[in-house]
């Protein structure tokens, strides 16, 4: 953790791996778009640091209520993720944009 953050970031394996599958997909039409990806996930990450419990619980009906919040990344990728004693634990990075994903996932 850096100077000043009350939370350590852990980002699981199955969230790195959906990430660089976004960043492929998007690099296929602009390397640039797929850099600032990565650009924002970092600044996200950074954020999370200082008070993730700022985020929304992740509202879906498969899922139970309260188990994850969401952060936005970019126009149509959400960051889910835990928070459990000082550490966050992000476990999935889904397209919004996705059949029975939460419409209103910006609120």
């Amino acid at each position: 953790m850096s100077e000043g953050s009350k939370y350590q970031v852990v980002v699981s394996s199955q969230a790195r791996d959906m990430l660089f599958e976004h960043a492929k997909f998007l690099a296929r039409v602009s390397a640039k778009a797929a850099e600032e990806l990565f650009d924002h996930f970092e600044e996200n990450i950074t954020s999370l640091e200082g008070l993730p419990e700022r985020c929304a619980y992740y509202n879906n009906p498969y899922i139970r209520h309260g188990k994850y919040r969401k952060l936005a990344l970019g126009k149509y990728l959400l960051i889910l993720f835990q928070v459990t004693d000082n550490t966050v634990y992000i476990e999935l990075i889904i397209d919004a944009r996705a059949e029975n994903i939460d419409r209103d996932w910006m609120r």
